[in-house]
């Protein structure tokens, strides 16, 4: 019987659904208002009601897309977004798009018209079913008759959405009536949220041991020279190169296993199965290649977005440097190259160094250079791709070896060499990493924008000139205008393990992937598709999942935004938080204020646009007042255009939300 009554099958069918999908693990319902949907939005609002789920209402469905898109990536459990029909799915696109490239499980819950009322041209009606393209699954509910079987379908596909763990559009046709009065169901969900000791918060034992300083972090800094790339480095790091420089090695007797140098890796690789659309689960791994180090100790592992702890877990096994993006999840340990752009570009310190690669491993979607590609084109290089369940495969080259599991081998346990050799060899491989890590340091040491460390000897000296000096180097310092470099190290260097960074796809994240050291903290970006939209709603759903998630650690931390103006303008409406009491998280959106699309300055068309119409169409040039936006929202704000401002908003805990406005020339 419909826990609803029988006037209502839309109530019966939305109450089943939403109930199914509470009671096998979602957390979080995002909803806007509509009519065709109230019956799911009402639901939703009882659910909040008895504590089942933290509801969300937005009144613009793409920010609202996005904000659950955010949850869903931090928590990695299925959120869905509920809205009515007509163009207020279409809204929804770019979420869904973004969602599935990263593999985030976003759900659209899209309430529809009857089949009686399609191609009639009635209100609010189009073709719903397949509005995302082949990419995103979806699923078709027709109208619900208050029947036992159309009830048991909705509780179906309520459990599905609990196990959803790719993007995927449900959508479900409602017939007048549409709602009802809405019963209890404190009988009918068996889970409550909420409830946490904030008094009993504490941080995890991941989090403690990735606290800076640790010495799975830490850089040697000891012994190595001052600034630059100095010629004896480059020199000893050239003799190292002349042991391990692509040869063709005779040291193994496993036949085929090395090449001559420049030869072109000569292997079928495995057949590639298609990706799965049909369903909104993905499938388990079938393919696995083993890597024995010893057999090659001129690799790299390569960590783009979403790569998670896995990039940094078989570099470190193999003893190989890591090239991992600012938002791979793997970018910390001692095995980082943060240069690497540097180490790989055409103008490389050490081009021996980049052109003795011989094996990459990559994990994750890399999309922030163009010396990773480069790289990988390279016909001499043995490629392996590590796909990932749920995310379109990413293959740069057609020599790619893909898989879904690397195995790091104990080092040379598949070789048949008596002990010089393998003592050889493990030194061979050694001299590797240490090349590439005291490269790495030498460049990370010139371009710091750190001040140097203050005497503070000198402002206890009792000569009162030598203290006056002390001040005046101090205020000179925290004067200094804000460069990207300084924004870039000031928010790196400030942000925890227990705190989150959003960064928007704009020129900011590749000044963070160009120059920061490795750091065990969460880095988000949506780099699925790596557009500007709603980067301020994503990370509004970022702060609000850490704050409330499993992570007790993740409760005291704050969330910060890193965003270009023309990104910060492009989803401005996001600010709207907080309305008719609903919780909203700590948040601080970091605007770096160039007054336009400046990430276009570094693209080819610069060299070759006439510079009028270059600045019309591509840097689009920007004036709007951010302060005013921002507190039009109801947000605090702060300009920081100093080394002290900077470093002081950054700090301030007073607002639990707030807009900083950096200033930065062109």
């Amino acid at each position: 019987m419909s826990p609803a009554g029988p006037s209502s099958p839309a109530l019966a069918a939305a109450t089943e659904l939403l109930v199914a999908a509470v009671n096998g693990g979602v957390r979080d319902i995002v909803v806007c208002p509509g009519s065709r949907s109230q019956s799911l939005a009402l639901v939703a609002a009882e659910l909040e009601r008895i504590g089942a789920v933290r509801l969300h209402v937005r009144i613009d469905e793409r920010s609202a897309a996005f904000f659950a898109l955010g949850i869903a990536r931090e928590s990695g459990k299925p959120v869905p977004v509920i809205t009515t029909s007509g163009t207020a799915v279409a809204n929804l696109g770019p979420a869904m798009l973004e969602a599935h490239h990263a593999g985030v499980p976003l759900v659209a819950l899209t309430a529809d018209r009857p089949a009686e009322l399609m191609n009639t041209g009635a209100n609010q009606t189009t073709r719903q079913p397949g509005l995302f393209g082949d990419l995103v699954p979806h699923t078709s509910l027709s109208a619900p008759d208050g029947s036992e079987a159309s009830l048991a379908l909705a509780r179906d596909a309520g459990a599905a959405l609990a196990d959803a763990r790719v993007a995927w559009h449900l959508n479900v046709a409602f017939r007048e009536p549409l709602s009802d009065a809405v019963p209890d169901l404190s009988e009918r969900v068996t889970v409550r949220i909420g409830g946490e000791d904030a008094s009993a918060l504490i941080v995890s034992s991941d989090a403690a041991e990735a606290w800076p300083g640790d010495a799975g972090d830490r850089r040697i800094r000891a012994g190595m020279p001052g600034k630059g790339l100095p010629a004896d480095l480059a020199e000893a790091i050239a003799k190292d190169l002349a042991a391990h420089a692509p040869r063709d090695r005779s040291l193994s007797s496993t036949e085929g296993a090395y090449r001559n140098a420049g030869e072109p890796f000569d292997t079928a690789s495995p057949t590639q199965g298609s990706f799965d659309t049909a369903s909104p689960t993905q499938g388990s791994p079938n393919r696995t290649e083993s890597i024995d180090p010893g057999e090659w100790p001129n690799a790299l592992v390569v960590a783009g977005d979403r790569a998670g702890r896995l990039g940094e877990h078989l570099a470190h096994k193999g003893g190989w440097p890591l090239i991992a993006e600012v938002s791979s999840g793997s970018r910390f340990g001692r095995n980082v190259i943060a240069t690497y752009r540097d180490l790989l570009g055409e103008n490389s310190p050490i081009p021996a160094l980049r052109d003795a690669v011989e094996l990459v491993i990559v994990v994750g979607h890399p999309t922030l250079s163009r010396e990773v590609p480069a790289l990988l084109k390279r016909e001499s290089i043995r490629v392996i791709v590590v796909d990932q369940p749920g995310v379109p495969p990413y293959r740069p080259t057609s020599n790619v070896e893909a898989v879904d599991e690397v195995k790091v081998l104990a080092f040379g346990s598949t070789m048949f060499s008596n002990a010089d050799e393998q003592y050889l060899l493990r030194k061979e491989a050694k001299r590797w990493l240490h090349d590439w890590t005291a490269a790495d340091h030498q460049l990370l040491v010139e371009r710091d924008s750190d001040p140097e460390a203050p005497n503070v000897a000198a402002s206890r000296s009792q000569d009162f000139r030598e203290r006056a000096r002390f001040g005046r180097e101090e205020l000179a310092v925290s004067r200094e205008k804000v460069t990207r470099e300084m924004l870039a190290d000031s928010i790196w260097r400030l942000t925890w393990p227990h705190d989150r960074l959003v960064v928007a796809a704009s020129r900011l994240i590749r000044d963070l992937d160009s120059r920061v050291p490795g750091k065990r903290i969460h880095v988000h970006a949506n780099r699925g598709l790596a557009g500007i939209d709603g980067t301020i709603a994503s990370g509004l759903g970022i702060a609000h999942a850490s704050q409330h998630g499993d992570d007790l650690a993740a409760h005291a931390g704050q969330t910060r935004v890193l965003i270009g103006d023309v990104a910060f303008l492009h989803d401005a409406s996001s600010l709207l938080v907080g309305q008719a009491g609903e919780d909203a998280p700590r948040i601080q959106i970091v605007v770096g204020n160039d007054g336009g699309g400046t990430i276009f300055d570094s693209l080819e068309v610069a060299k070759t646009a006439d510079r009028a119409s270059f600045d019309r169409v591509q840097y689009t040039p920007t004036t709007a007042n951010i302060q005013a936006i921002a507190e039009a929202y109801g947000w605090t704000y702060r300009r920081a255009d100093t080394r002290g401002s900077l470093e002081e908003a950054l700090t301030d805990g007073t607002a639990p939300r707030m807009v900083i406005e950096v200033p930065l020339d062109r």
